[in-house]
């Protein structure tokens, strides 16, 4: 990475149009790989230390409207009595060269700090409802509802979509958000302590923006545990961690597995992003202050 500004334990947000977004709390670039242009985005408007550090999360989101890229910050805090606050959400823009606070409320608890897929421009998230009372299913099991959330860049909105049913057993299983054939795809999976043997179901959302519906279009296995699927590629083939932390590529068409020569980190922090290489300019900033909304 050929820049001057070094970001510490830098989180990868997503890559959109050859663009890709790193960020570590409140220190964010914009780089693009092909032109070894980068950019560091000004102070945001909410300082990550108020008001309370040791129990705030911050999410972050990357994509465009039009000409315009665009950065999503969620702050979520509890305030200085312990109870929680609404979230604070702020936007920057490539446009105006500066963060300000939007009037929006959050519909859900988004716990991923970053967007998990970057579709169309659109970042999308894993969400979640609060706990419902754990008498309701299992004495102890505490459940919630399961949400994809997406953020409007043009807007400047959050959506909310429920998760696909799969006939009432959804909450059995881990869940992963990719793209399959350009469109939203969900990846169900069983986690390795519930089977000896795994399998993935691949969920795909139709008919984007209109009249939208979840469709399984695959299922895989049961095959032999190969770990965690961290994401898949637009033809379906998955993106896998093993206990080694050795990244495999899995083709579901040929049940073909190939081990990457690389490794990942811890599996809580390995991320996965598509890129597609793109002469887009890294601007400038202007010389502006972040502004409140």
């Amino acid at each position: 990475m050929d820049t001057s500004v070094k970001v510490e334990f830098g989180l990868m947000v997503g890559s959109c149009n050859g663009l890709v977004c790193v960020c570590n709390h409140s220190v964010i670039l914009i780089w693009n790989p092909a032109t070894r242009e980068h950019k560091a985005l000004p102070t945001p408007c909410v300082d990550p230390m108020f008001p309370n550090p040791l129990c705030m999360r911050v999410s972050v989101g990357f994509g465009f409207h039009l000409t315009d890229y665009k950065v999503v910050r969620v702050v979520n805090c509890r305030g200085l009595n312990g109870r929680p606050v609404p979230a604070k959400v702020e936007v920057y823009s490539t446009g105006t060269g500066c963060w300000r606070m939007i009037n929006t409320t959050l519909p859900c608890d988004i716990e991923q700090r970053k967007c998990s897929v970057i579709l169309k421009g659109v970042p999308y998230w894993l969400g979640f409802g609060p706990f419902w009372p754990d008498t309701i299913f299992q004495p102890g099991v505490a459940r919630r509802n399961e949400f994809v959330v997406s953020f409007d860049m043009g807007e400047e909105a959050f959506r909310l979509m429920d998760v696909p049913d799969a006939g009432g057993s959804h909450y059995r299983y881990s869940k992963r958000l990719g793209v399959y054939n350009d469109s939203l795809a969900i990846i169900y999976f069983l986690c390795p302590e519930q089977v000896a043997a795994n399998f993935i179901e691949f969920w795909v959302l139709k008919d984007q923006g209109v009249d939208e519906c979840w469709s399984k279009v695959l299922r895989i296995g049961p095959f032999e545990y190969l770990g965690i699927p961290l994401g898949c590629w637009n033809n379906g083939v998955v993106i896998w961690q093993n206990h080694e932390d050795e990244l495999l590529l899995h083709d579901p068409n040929t049940n073909e597995i190939k081990k990457l020569p690389i490794h990942g980190t811890p599996a809580s922090t390995t991320t996965v992003s598509t890129y597609t290489e793109s002469l887009v300019p890294v601007k400038e900033p202007r010389r502006q202050r972040s502004v409140g909304g």
